[in-house]
């Protein structure tokens, strides 16, 4: 029988659950939402009705699921599979995760940090192929950052290497000052523009965002926050265009000392606003850049998408099946 697997992207707004072939290949996909404040009993039934029918699905493909790599934001516990603390999904702090997909699957299972699999999946699968060092920077419910060096994924001391959203932001001069000094993550993250662009749409600066949303945080999304800018609310393109910017400035430092071939963006804000984010990222960030980084740096989006993370996890998870398997 064919062997496939499952890649699971466990994030604060969304789950995407992927089901691959042996070269990563997706067959099908499932997506629901996480809903933390509904709990972890509806996120664990939710999951498992997903697995599920992956199962089912790759029954019909003739295929025999034999391992499935999970990817979380925050903390985790690689070796008992379960999330020791994240900040954007609380019910799931101690969530032993692996445990429900093992039993479930019957299959080997790996569990991982969400924006490492993200850069992993892009350097095997998507922008980053055939670099030799990427730092991967994805705009979500927060911001977080992954390195690959020489090669191979930085985990650091921690386990945590590569994450960019805490590197503190000092902005100068021009639009940034009117930012408060912070880290990256209090100016780029989902619930950091989001609100700030609600405030905007009650001042009545924004008036289509607040034709849409009122006074509802939860419906700023990015793809909101598009169409309001398409729609003619220049001030929350401002904002953006201005954070971006101070993002590009805050992560120069970084981008400096790691001297990458390349910085790829990823997640919601990067699939909605591509070309703001890219333009205003890349402005910041090539201000103050060494002549000899700037030189040979390049700045992409991600080639994978929505399904980054997921495939990063399901490669990862496929490779240490490999491993102690007979080729397929």
């Amino acid at each position: 029988m064919k062997k496939a697997a499952i890649g699971i992207d466990v994030g604060g707004t969304k789950t995407l659950c992927l089901l691959v072939d042996t070269h990563c290949r997706i067959l099908d996909s499932i997506k629901f939402k996480t809903a933390p404040g509904k709990g972890r009993a509806q996120f664990t039934d939710h999951l498992l009705e997903a697995i599920r029918a992956l199962k089912a699905r790759a029954a019909e493909h003739g295929r025999q699921i034999v391992t499935a790599g999970v990817a979380c934001a925050g903390r985790i516990d690689p070796k008992r599979l379960r999330i020791r603390t994240s900040q954007n999904l609380l019910c799931l702090e101690k969530y032993p995760i692996g445990k429900y997909l093992r039993k479930e699957l019957t299959a080997k299972v790996l569990l991982a940090n969400d924006v490492q699999m993200g850069i992993y999946g892009e350097y095997h699968l998507g922008a980053a192929q055939g670099t030799s060092n990427a730092l991967g920077v994805f705009f979500g419910t927060g911001v977080g950052g992954a390195a690959i060096i020489d090669h191979k994924l930085y985990f650091g001391a921690s386990g945590s290497g590569g994450q960019v959203g805490a590197v503190l932001a000092q902005p100068v001069g021009g639009p940034q000052a009117a930012l408060s000094h912070g880290i990256v993550d209090r100016i780029a993250s989902k619930t950091a523009i989001a609100s700030e662009a609600l405030v905007m749409a009650i001042k009545n600066w924004a008036p289509y965002l607040h034709q849409k949303v009122k006074s509802d945080l939860a419906k700023v999304t990015w793809g909101m926050l598009a169409r309001a800018i398409k729609h003619g609310d220049n001030r929350i393109e401002e904002m953006l265009r201005a954070r971006m910017r101070v993002v590009g400035i805050a992560l120069s430092s970084v981008v400096n000392f790691m001297s990458p071939e390349l910085v790829v963006l990823g997640g919601g804000l990067i699939e909605s606003l591509p070309n703001l984010v890219l333009e205003e990222f890349e402005a910041g960030l090539r201000e103050y850049l060494a002549p000899e980084v700037n030189e040979r740096l390049k700045v992409k989006p991600s080639k994978l998408g929505s399904a980054a993370v997921a495939l990063g996890a399901a490669y990862s998870a496929l490779e240490a099946w490999k491993s102690n398997s007979d080729p397929v």
